[in-house]
C-alpha cells in the first residue's frame, strides 16, 4: 500500500491483493521503520458505521477507516477510488482519497505484476 501525504490531504492506493485481504481481513497496514527504533505505521480497515470515512493519528500511528458497504462495492467493482473527508478544527478538512493502484504506461523499474491493469491499456 502506498501513501502519499500533501498539506491536509492523505491518498492511498491499493495493489489487487491487498484489495482482496480489506474485504477478506478487514485491514491493510504498512510499517516505514526509522532509526532509534522508531516506526510509522499506517493501515486501512473496514468499520461498521454509516457515518463515512474516518481518520485517527495517536502514537505514530495513522488509522483510515472506510465503511463495509463502501469498501464492498468499490472492491467488487471498475470503480477506481474512494473518496471523502474528515472535518478538522477552523473549518479545515483532511482529505482522503483511496485509489486501485494501476500499472504504469510507460515501463518502470518496478514489479507492477500485483497492480490492476491500466484501463488506458484495455480499449
Amino acid at each position: 500500500m502506498k501513501l502519499r501525504t500533501k498539506s491536509n490531504s492523505i491518498r492511498l492506493r491499493l495493489t489487487q491483493s491487498e484489495v482482496s485481504l480489506m474485504r477478506e481481513k478487514k485491514i491493510v497496514s504498512e510499517t516505514i521503520h526509522f532509526p532509534n527504533n522508531e516506526a510509522l505505521i499506517y493501515e486501512l480497515k473496514v468499520v461498521n458505521n454509516d457515518q463515512g470515512i474516518t481518520a485517527s493519528f495517536y502514537k505514530s500511528s495513522l488509522s483510515i477507516g472506510i465503511p463495509e458497504g463502501i469498501v464492498d462495492r468499490w472492491s467488487g467493482s471498475n470503480e477506481i477510488s474512494i473518496s471523502g473527508s474528515v472535518e478538522l478544527v477552523n473549518e479545515e478538512e483532511l482529505s482522503i482519497l483511496v485509489e486501485k493502484d494501476f500499472q504504469c504506461l510507460s515501463p518502470r523499474d518496478e514489479d507492477e505484476a500485483d497492480m490492476f491493469p491500466n484501463p488506458e491499456n484495455i480499449k
